[in-house]
């Protein structure tokens, strides 16, 4: 079991790199493929897009076929599709690679969540772990690479990623588990599948948890790096390592907050307390001009994520059951990749209309919030002990 999560914790590792990695080289790729700022965020915009596209489909791949061939599948194309990023020339040959790396990565989530957890005896310790490995990789693309893109260049650092992708493809044919949790009714048609789960209250209530976490989560370290480069005077490799502390504190604090979760027999309680941790993030961003606050805040920053995040996931296995955790995670990570999106235009827009950081902090700081109302309803079901009930009715 031990080979099992080490080989989960490296996929988890590299679809966050790949995800993440050409934002820090969004000037030397500008100038790589003769493109504007417009351009080179379509690189990133690209990979999301695939993402979200393939995100279902993976869902259902994961509850309707070896989970663990799903997976693995995933992987190959990540594999051969960076590889071939790391030497194309053309933009629009990089812009399609970029998709079809999401499409790929779309593969690997929920189908390694539902192997995991599936085998595992504490599902929150299992999946702490496994949200270490997408901080790890978070961290590993936004401060590592750069400073080795020192020695290689630009073209021959994305060859790093590919590499480590073919290398956690050979740990997962060698020490995933075979098989895994496969439902009893895969000739049920596929919308049916997904109105199943989509129709209930409680994936109503998990997925506007997701959404506003999501929406925090994006808004904290997309727009730090800005805020400390206007209004401090920010170099890009201090701010980048600034933003990377929410993610070394989320790569710590997620297998003590999911080991948590084990220990007291609940979800909620701990998912509230990260978001009690989000909401003081926001505050201290939005009240306090000074580095130490700004410190704090991203400290308090990565601990709300490792409260949330791995905990929701985790949750919701528990509501829905391990055979139908492939559609379920899926559509909540479609909910996630929406609030992230219009997260990125909401705080653009308030920052464009007002020229204030600090009302953007203030918006983050309500959505954050109104995820306490969600929590509280799942803690209610929680409290009844419906986890892994028969479907609610519509809501």
């Amino acid at each position: 079991m031990r080979l099992a999560a080490a080989a989960a914790w490296g996929i988890f590792f590299v679809a966050n790199a790949q995800r993440i990695d050409v934002v820090p080289f969004f000037n030397d790729l500008r100038r790589l493929y003769g493109v504007d700022y417009t351009g080179v965020g379509a690189l990133l915009s690209a990979y999301l897009f695939g993402y979200v596209l393939a995100q279902i489909p993976a869902g259902l791949a994961a509850d309707n076929l070896p989970a663990r061939r799903v997976t693995l599948a995933g992987l190959a194309g990540m594999t051969v599709t960076s590889a071939l990023f790391a030497f194309t020339a053309g933009y629009r040959a990089a812009l399609a690679l970029r998709f079809l790396m999401g499409v790929a990565a779309a593969a690997l989530y929920s189908s390694t969540v539902k192997q995991m957890l599936g085998a595992a005896a504490n599902r929150g310790a299992a999946m702490g772990i496994l949200q270490s490995g997408a901080g790890a990789g978070t961290v590993a693309a936004l401060f590592l690479m750069p400073l080795a893109s020192r020695w290689t260049g630009v073209s021959g650092i994305f060859l790093a990623p590919a590499a480590a992708t073919a290398a956690v493809l050979v740990a997962a044919v060698l020490w995933l588990p075979p098989g895994g949790a496969r439902r009893a009714a895969a000739t049920e048609p596929g919308l049916r599948q997904i109105a199943g789960i989509a129709r209930q209250r409680t994936f109503v209530y998990l997925s506007g948890s997701v959404f506003a976490a999501l929406f925090s989560a994006y808004g904290i370290t997309a727009w730090l790096p800005t805020y400390l480069a206007n209004d401090f005077g920010f170099g890009r490799s201090a701010a980048g390592g600034m933003v990377a502390v929410v993610n070394v504190v989320l790569l710590a604090a997620s297998p003590v907050a999911g080991m948590l979760s084990d220990r007291l027999g609940a979800r909620t309680p701990v998912i509230l307390a990260g978001y009690a941790g989000l909401v003081t993030s926001f505050a201290l961003l939005a009240a306090v001009r000074a580095i130490a606050g700004i410190v704090v805040s991203t400290v308090l920053a990565g601990a709300g994520l490792a409260l949330t995040l791995p905990v929701l996931t985790t949750l919701t296995t528990d509501l829905f059951g391990i055979e139908r955790a492939g559609i379920a995670v899926s559509l909540n990570l479609a909910v996630g990749q929406v609030a992230s999106t219009i997260s990125g235009v909401l705080f653009g827009y308030v920052l464009d209309a007002t020229r204030s950081f600090t009302l953007a902090w203030l918006l983050g700081l309500a959505v954050a919030l109104l995820g306490f109302a969600p929590v509280s309803a799942l803690r209610r079901i929680e409290r009844r002990g419906r986890l892994g009930a028969a479907p609610d009715s519509p809501g």
